[in-house]
């Protein structure tokens, strides 16, 4: 089963109506389920509600075999820390899906890393979900060293930092 997720803050349509046609089109083979949001598209070829509980929501997730998402952090975290294959569109500004483009940065840097797959658009995702069925994420590797080393340089760049030992 494949689990669609696209958050509860905004509504998605673009995306959710996207994976209904691919199932149409049978470009999907597995079952698909969806939580949506406030979408206002009700999916025909798979089931969806707007939003699960937590422990519902994590047993969907756990028992994917593979998800699709909007790039949120939490998804593409939840994702890397089980090692689930992660095929994830953007949202976007124009289409007023969100306001700002940070989740088109985001992916981009999980996909240059080999943690995700990232689909801009419809015509994308039909073909990144082919390689969605034979994708083996990277893992993901914690550096806290490097993160605090930066965080101290900026800090220190900002001036008002003493070393402490």
């Amino acid at each position: 089963m494949i689990f669609l997720t696209v958050g509860t803050q905004f509504p998605f349509d673009r995306l959710v109506q996207a994976i209904d046609h691919l199932l149409e089109e049978g470009l999907i083979a597995e079952d698909v389920f969806g939580q949506v949001g406030q979408s206002t598209y009700a999916p025909r070829h798979f089931p969806a509600v707007a939003s699960l509980e937590k422990k519902a929501y994590d047993e969907r997730f756990r028992q994917a075999s593979a998800i699709i998402s909007h790039a949120g952090m939490g998804a593409i975290m939840m994702a890397l820390d089980q090692g689930k294959p992660l095929l994830v569109m953007p949202r976007q500004k124009k289409y007023k899906e969100v306001v700002n483009d940070h989740q088109g940065a985001l992916a981009d840097k999980f996909e240059a890393l080999g943690h995700i797959l990232v689909a801009r658009d419809e015509t994308q995702l039909r073909e990144k979900v082919a390689q969605l069925r034979s994708f083996v994420p990277r893992p993901r590797k914690a550096e806290p060293e490097a993160v605090a080393r930066k965080v101290r340089q900026f800090l220190e760049l900002c001036g008002g930092t003493k070393r402490v030992s």
